[in-house]
């Protein structure tokens, strides 16, 4: 029997550093008891809690827990699960060349004469052979390693808090797997620029994300370039007025030595959404003279040519680097002076000075990470991510002083935060609908499950609304209730429940019985209440186990079900039960059936399915 609800209301231990000052949590004024306090925790600074993980929290003291959260450390069995993934190991540079385009494998065999024949799964092979031969590696195979990293150290990190930022601040600064360009840098974006930022300065992640040839090839900037006829950085230097000979190409088509197109003009994209999104906010009162200015900040911030572009292209950009002329090169990041705007600036009423070259863009990113704007709307994210869609204006207040007063130390943030009496008022709690990696992961940690082999839940994952790293849009998933709460969207939720309960999510290994000591649990009530504590420790059950008891009271009598929701979070929920679920909900591949929870199955694969597709389970 599938049932969905509406969403309803809502290792070692590290000695503490000498003379640390206690961060006085104040979960005591909020009226909560030490181990609702630990839930708390492990729900809004983890994916969820994994089996004892409360008494852990309680045994090493809240505050060392949330300091050891803060600092991180390395883990080695961590490290020991994520070995096999090859691609997590490549410098950045070489991303393009290990693990090519379909384009680019099809360009260059027709090249060595091999044609595409009428037979497609012939041809594929044969692309296939070539491929290996020349060494390359499928893009399939990078994205599968991408996705796989995330799920297993989510599900299996110690430091929990640090993978919740990586996640929200991946998403602030999204790019995507549906770009053709930056698909490849995906992986390498998130390791070197998002991940070592995420509890460090907001400015240097700012720069980082810069950068990066992702977010490069992302928004276009990697193809912007100063205006025709436009005063460039290496002329000034050199005292032209005209490109001087010996000077890198400047293409309107891909060039096929770095793959980046460079037209001769502006591109807009990239200062337009650093403004919106990455820093001040859509009322962060810019203009679009500003968002044409910062454009001109960033001209020809591009991307390091792949190891394959021409020898003679190569030993050009090795003259122009040892020059005095102003190119750098960092990773897989190159400024070009000869494609820099050198004239006069002003962003946000700041005069940048005419005759300069990289340091354009930098003393932009430095205004940008000082502005109280861009405390404000990061303050409002943070605050939203961790508390409540509407979070308290005093608590925003708050946020944004401590930005301020300490030049954007994140960590000093998130302290402030955990800090707050908002973090921890039961109006507060259960306020947050978990996305669907969130569900996944929390349910795969709350059965104290073993994620062997990421693929089925990255599908499944996908199945409820959230492919991961394929959001086309730069402002990456929404973090937001409406988001992800529709009747499909519920049905799926429950009937990833009903499957990760009877064993059915593949690569996921878990043992229900053991979770509950062995014990002999022969009917649903049972098996409820001594599933309930264990999957939603330190809440409120009542609710949960009234919706349940009407639930089984209806299904003995009417047989399997599909309840279908009539409303969103927080509004009436709907009692009466649909005979069919929405189309939108229709079963995918390897989806159990409509009749799953019936009187054959397990009193403890029904109790554990209910729960985790219940109301309450949904929230955090």
């Amino acid at each position: 029997l599938l049932v969905v609800w509406a969403i309803g209301p809502a290792g070692a231990l590290h000695a503490e550093p000498a003379g640390e000052t206690p961060l006085g949590l104040p979960w005591r004024e909020a009226g909560l008891t030490e181990r609702q306090a630990a839930a708390c925790l492990l729900d809004r600074l983890a994916f969820g809690a994994r089996p004892g993980d409360v008494e852990t929290v309680l045994e090493r003291g809240l505050e060392r827990w949330v300091e050891r959260q803060l600092r991180g450390r390395r883990e080695p069995r961590l490290e020991h699960r994520l070995a096999g993934i090859e691609a997590l190991r490549v410098p950045v540079r070489e991303f393009p060349e290990r693990y090519p385009g379909p384009g680019r494998v099809l360009s260059e065999a027709q090249r060595e004469g091999i044609e595409p024949t009428g037979d497609a799964r012939a041809t594929e092979r044969r692309l296939e052979v070539f491929a290996r031969q020349r060494g390359y590696r499928p893009q399939r195979e990078l994205f599968a390693g991408l996705r796989s990293q995330k799920l297993i150290r989510a599900v299996h990190a110690e430091s929990q808090l640090h993978e919740v930022l990586a996640d929200f601040w991946f998403n602030h600064f999204n790019v995507s797997l549906a770009d053709g360009e930056a698909r490849a840098y995906v992986l390498a974006f998130e390791r070197d620029a998002i991940r070592p930022h995420a509890l460090g300065s907001f400015r240097e992640l700012l720069g980082a994300v810069a950068r990066h040839p992702a977010m490069l090839l992302y928004l276009d900037n990697a193809r912007s370039s100063a205006a025709p006829g436009g005063r460039t950085t290496l002329e000034s230097r050199l005292g032209l007025r005209r490109r001087p000979a010996g000077a890198m190409p400047r293409s309107r088509r891909p060039s096929p030595e770095t793959g980046v197109a460079a037209p001769r003009g502006l591109n807009e994209n990239y200062a337009r959404e650093l403004l919106e999104l990455h820093t001040l906010g859509a009322g962060g009162g810019f203009t679009q003279r500003d968002v044409v200015e910062v454009a001109r900040a960033f001209t020809g911030w591009t991307v390091y040519p792949p190891p394959s572009v021409a020898v003679a292209h190569r030993e050009r950009l090795e003259r122009m680097l040892a020059a005095p002329h102003g190119f750098v090169a960092a990773e897989g990041f190159l400024f070009r002076a000869d494609l820099h705007d050198a004239g006069r600036k002003q962003v946000l009423g700041v005069v940048l000075a005419a005759e300069r070259g990289i340091e354009d863009g930098e003393e932009v990113l430095d205004l940008l990470a000082a502005h109280p704007a861009t405390a404000r709307h990061l303050a409002r994210k943070l605050a939203a991510r961790f508390v409540s869609d509407q979070p308290p204006p005093a608590l925003i207040d708050r946020l944004v002083a401590v930005y301020l007063s300490t030049g954007g130390d994140l960590e000093r943030v998130m302290r402030a935060l955990l800090q707050s009496r908002a973090f921890w008022e039961a109006a507060a709690r259960r306020d947050k609908i978990k996305s669907p990696l969130e569900l996944a992961v929390s349910a795969v940690r709350a059965v104290g499950g073993e994620l062997r082999r990421p693929r089925a839940l990255a599908e499944w994952v996908a199945r409820m609304g959230q492919p991961l790293y394929e959001y086309r849009a730069p402002t990456g998933y929404p973090d937001r209730a409406e988001a992800w709460v529709d009747a499909g969207r519920l049905v799926q939720r429950m009937r990833f429940g009903s499957a990760l309960a009877g064993g059915g999510v593949e690569g996921v290994a878990q043992d229900l019985p053991a979770l509950a000591g062995g014990l002999e649990l022969a009917s649903d009530r049972e098996a409820l209440a001594a599933y309930l504590p264990l999957l939603l420790p330190e809440r409120d059950h009542g609710q949960t186990l009234r919706l349940l008891d009407a639930h089984l009271a209806v299904s003995a009598a009417t047989g399997p079900t599909v309840s279908v929701p009539t409303s969103g979070p927080g509004g009436p929920a709907s009692d009466g039960l649909a005979r069919r679920p929405p189309e939108s909900a229709a079963p995918g591949p390897g989806d159990r059936s409509l009749g799953d929870f019936d009187a054959d199955e397990p009193a403890v694969v029904r109790a554990v399915g209910w729960i985790l597709g219940s109301p309450e389970f949904q929230r955090k």
